[in-house]
């Protein structure tokens, strides 16, 4: 059996309000030269169902008998991938409908190790597609003529969102250099994994037109006491491949960089201001009082959730 251009990667836990329509942005795809493995995390609503009520058979299921989390259900599914190439796309958001069709066409010109494209936040209670700030992130990438060398591009790759789903990976280049997700780790997976894959890939290239819309939730919940304790483990696995490239300092600014965008994410919640304090350098952490940056942090995430 010829194998798939692409493998589409997705996990899913209890999402059957969205499961539908991801899956239908997928298989209605302008390209149909792809595998769809849907991962199960054993939900207890009626996302199963919803996904065996899709008789297509480019469609693989991996059903889980206990709840194992998302690092390990996206190395299941990239371990039984067939795919030349690798999307990871979460169940609760969408792929433009050309999206496999352009990055096809650029793939086959290009054989690059990762393939990047912008995306749009989806504003459901406004039925809204927003533009990030993509238009940033593809003047970064221009600079560059494609395809380029991740050598050559080097720190301007950070300054391009580091979460997984609006790139392509070459899946012979992730499984040869044994680039998986870290299983203990539930929050900034994404980025440890991102930053692996820049420490190891050697070709990128991009496309210009959004391929991917993110749903946004306004009203997103999180645990301090969790988002702490993942930084620690995060941050002390990117260590390594940070540091052997890019060096001490460069790690450094990064980490705080993270740092100070959750610090405004999570209202100066006083317990990440101390953690960001003990790790980063002396007076690089945001903190109530420093009202210009202050005033930059809450600019830069008003544009980046699209309100």
């Amino acid at each position: 059996m010829k194998e798939p251009f692409f493998s589409i990667v997705t996990t899913a836990y209890n999402k059957e309000k969205y499961i539908k329509q991801c899956i239908s942005s997928i298989i209605n795809q302008t390209c149909g030269d792809f595998e769809l493995i849907i991962a199960d995390d054993c939900s207890s609503d009626n996302t199963l169902n919803i996904i065996e009520n899709f008789s297509d058979k480019r469609i693989k299921i991996i059903k889980m008998p206990q709840n194992i989390g998302v690092s390990h259900l996206r190395n299941k599914g990239l371990k039984c991938a067939n795919g030349k190439y690798i999307l990871f796309a979460d169940t609760d958001d969408m792929l433009e409908n050309t999206l496999l069709e352009r990055a096809k066409t650029e793939l086959l010109k290009c054989q690059s190790d990762i393939l990047f494209f912008p995306y749009k936040y989806y504003i459901e209670e406004k039925n809204l597609l927003k533009r990030n700030n993509s238009r940033r992130a593809l003047k970064i990438l221009r600079k560059f003529k494609k395809p380029f060398s991740v050598e050559e591009a080097g720190k301007e790759l950070f300054n391009v969102n580091y979460e997984v789903w609006n790139k392509v990976f070459k899946r012979e280049f992730l499984i040869g250099n044994e680039i998986f997700f870290k299983e203990d780790l539930s929050f900034s997976e994404d980025f440890v994994f991102y930053c692996d894959v820049l420490n190891k890939a050697k070709s990128a290239s991009y496309l210009n037109k959004a391929g991917y819309y993110y749903r946004f939730f306004a009203q997103k919940k999180f645990e301090k006491e969790k988002v702490i304790e993942q930084f620690k483990k995060a941050f002390a696995y990117a260590r390594i491949p940070v540091e052997t490239k890019w060096g001490k300092e460069f790690y450094d600014k990064k980490i705080c960089s993270i740092l100070n965008y959750w610090i405004v994410k999570l209202n100066y919640d006083k317990d990440l201001c101390r953690f960001a304090e003990e790790i980063c350098a002396k007076g690089s952490t945001l903190h109530p009082k420093s009202k210009c940056k202050k005033i930059f942090y809450k600019l830069y995430y008003k544009i980046k959730n699209a309100l």
